[in-house]
């Protein structure tokens, strides 16, 4: 008989591995032409990374950037800025708390995709104001004339599949 226990890692760090490689692999898949690059840094304010980090072209006050993001991609493009990609994992289920802590990151470091992802789902207030209340605006943390808004990408982790589940995926218009 098969259990239908879902797996849940006993540490959010234990997802690090498996996300780093899905997002490695997402980043080259839409990113061809570009140099790729994936670092786990919960313990390190980026702004600290980035000052020892010999690569890329980087905009904006990174300087001010004290901010700890579990992972953080990179993308390095030929003849423009570098794009930045963070992600949150979490092993409980995703709450206000934890979206308006990417979402103060986001605004602050403008990253071209933020990812909020944990293997056991959303709380029921998350999924209130996002599903029944269709609040999609309390995602966006960037916009440009002419372009969609960027959001906060919120999704389920499949443990098995190593990846992000696309149905349970809100925001991230135009992904």
């Amino acid at each position: 008989m098969k259990s239908n226990k879902r797996i849940v890692p006993k540490r959010a760090i234990d997802l690090y591995p498996d996300v780093s490689q899905w997002l490695e692999v997402f980043l080259k898949d839409r990113f061809q032409r570009a140099e790729v690059d994936v670092h786990s840094l919960p313990h390190t304010p980026i702004s600290r990374f980035l000052s020892t980090y010999d690569r890329g072209s980087f905009l904006g006050a990174w300087r001010s950037w004290n901010i700890k993001v579990d992972i953080v991609g990179f993308v390095h493009h030929t003849n423009k800025p570098t794009d930045l990609i963070l992600v949150e994992c979490k092993n409980t289920k995703l709450t206000l708390a934890h979206l308006s802590q990417l979402l103060g990151y986001s605004r602050i470091a403008r990253p071209l995709y933020s990812f909020l992802i944990s293997p056991v789902g959303f709380s029921r207030s998350l999924v209130s104001l996002l599903q029944e209340y269709h609040r999609h605006d309390v995602l966006e943390y960037h916009s440009e004339a002419g372009k969609l808004p960027r959001q906060v990408i919120v999704a389920q982790w499949e443990m098995t599949s190593r990846n992000l589940n696309r149905h349970t995926m809100i925001g991230g218009a135009g992904l």
